[in-house]
């Protein structure tokens, strides 16, 4: 699917530089993450979310439309809502919120071709990078007909970038791993 490990660092300094820092309201922000993998961005990003709300003084509860991931690999979904899960524990959040929260933000599908609805303020992530033409022929047509920067020999993450530009907010920031 092609998976590309990264680095908490990178991590980091990809929501930093997307704005997505704990000295801003994210309450107020939505985040999208495209291809979960193993909740490398998740995690931080759902810290620093829980982080301000409690300076708000918000409930968890009320965060579920703050988060939206994919992946299409069932199993990195259950692996990052099972770290979700864990990560949320540790912040106190009683388990019935958490569970209720990673079922709202964690999705096991196809970024690309999922109904997505409303605009994201943030889109962030490693996106697979695979050779369209490595695809099956009936996939790859789909993709060529959905995503108009897929001609030629294009890579994957190219349709990652433009779809997750189509769902950025007017201010919103896109920062990818490419």
């Amino acid at each position: 699917h092609g998976v590309v490990l990264t680095k908490p660092h990178v991590v980091e300094l990809i929501l930093d530089l997307s704005g997505y820092t704990e000295d801003r309201d994210l309450t107020s922000l939505r985040l999208l993450e495209p291809s979960a993998g193993h909740g490398a961005f998740l995690l931080p990003a759902v810290r620093r979310l829980l982080q301000a709300a409690r300076r708000k003084g918000l409930p968890p509860s009320s965060l579920s439309k703050n988060i939206l991931a994919f992946d299409i690999d069932s199993s990195h979904v259950e692996r990052t809502k099972h770290a979700l899960l864990s990560t949320l524990r540790e912040l106190d959040v009683s388990q019935t919120t958490a569970q209720k929260l990673v079922d709202a933000w964690v999705f096991s599908g196809d970024f690309l071709l999922a109904p997505v609805s409303g605009v994201f303020d943030v889109v962030v992530g490693n996106p697979p990078y695979i050779r369209i033409e490595q695809l099956s022929p009936v996939l790859h047509a789909e993709y060529r007909k959905r995503f108009t920067t897929l001609y030629d020999r294009a890579d994957l993450y190219v349709a990652f970038i433009e779809r997750g530009l189509s769902l950025l907010s007017p201010q919103g920031s896109l920062s990818f791993i490419c």
